[in-house]
């Protein structure tokens, strides 16, 4: 087996954790050597399609062979005790896995039998977890019936209705309407506060940044970046954005001025007469702005860098490189 490992600060006991992991489907390798830690909390699994985003969470439930390396899940081996891992883990499987000419009752509820529930108990928990999702009497209509976020929500009701330790949510709002998706995201939201893990695979990357507390992005079946949000959202170190507006000729003088206080590392037009400049050596925000009244100049912002999730992404696949961390 296996050990669950605890991270080096102390706090977060390690609930998913993969060393050098190697999946391959014949000629095309899925997962490379893949090696991460994923703590507890929600936990969002980025990349572009093809990364190995899938393959990961199904080696987790043991659904695959590994060919090389090892995964514990809550302190279990996926391969050697993998029945014992599904028992506390919840799965949303990407795919339509829904049987159509049935209704929501009677699929969640017979899942939760499967799971191991008697019949009544299944039957209690299932209206609760569909009370939880929003379904309300179209629980008793027949699944084909349903529209794709009501689908979504289903296949979330029938993951939780063993009351899992872990989910794994594999694209849980994918075809969704904005207003699904605000609701669905809620509910992670909701479930999380419980303290249960939440890995969320999803390549929408406003939905990970919204509700997720650490990120791990992969290609090519390999890690390329991984770490706490506020962490990644928080930008390089000693770097500062800096907007200001003006007319032309002013913002040109400004920028010249400040090429002999700092290093400029990046500048765009965000509007016809704005610029916004990522800065370092600028820790002394009075000269940055006496700098602005003497060339003419409205300061609109100066703040240290922060970075929303796309970003994140980008840079990570520019230069970033496979870091590890």
């Amino acid at each position: 087996m296996v050990a669950s490992q605890t991270s080096s600060a102390g706090v977060n006991t390690i609930h998913v954790s993969a060393k050098e992991v190697t999946v391959a489907y014949g000629p095309v390798v899925a997962l490379d050597g893949f090696t991460a830690d994923i703590p507890r909390g929600i936990v969002g699994l980025l990349g572009p399609n093809g990364a190995g985003k899938s393959t990961f969470i199904k080696a987790c439930l043991g659904l695959l062979s590994l060919d090389r390396g090892a995964i514990s899940v809550g302190g279990f081996d996926s391969q050697a005790q993998s029945l014992l891992i599904r028992d506390r883990v919840g799965y949303m499987p990407e795919h339509d896995c829904l049987i159509q000419s049935v209704n929501a009752v009677e699929l969640v509820s017979h899942l939760g039998m499967i799971s191991g529930m008697i019949s009544l108990d299944a039957m209690q928990r299932c209206h609760e977890v569909l009370d939880f999702v929003g379904i309300g009497e179209e629980r008793y209509r027949p699944i084909k019936s349903y529209s794709t976020g009501m689908k979504q929500k289903i296949k979330l009701a029938q993951a939780i209705i063993h009351d899992p330790e872990l989910l794994f949510l594999d694209e849980p709002t994918s075809g969704m309407d904005p207003q699904g998706r605000e609701e669905l995201l809620d509910l992670v939201k909701k479930m999380a506060s419980s303290e249960k893990t939440i890995i969320v695979s999803s390549h929408i990357l406003q939905d990970v940044e919204r509700v997720c507390d650490y990120a791990v992005i992969i290609d090519s079946g390999r890690l390329v970046k991984s770490g706490d949000m506020r962490a990644l959202l928080a930008g390089e170190e000693g770097v500062r954005s800096i907007s200001v507006r003006g007319d032309a000729p002013s913002l040109q003088r400004y920028v010249k001025a400040l090429e002999k206080l700092c290093r400029i590392i990046d500048k765009k037009d965000d509007v016809v007469g704005q610029l916004t400049l990522l800065v370092r050596g600028c820790e002394d925000g009075r000269l940055v702005f006496r700098l602005a009244a003497e060339n003419g100049v409205q300061m609109r912002r100066f703040h240290p860098e922060r970075l929303d999730l796309e970003e994140v992404f980008l840079r990570a696949f520019r230069g970033g490189g496979r870091d590890g961390h």
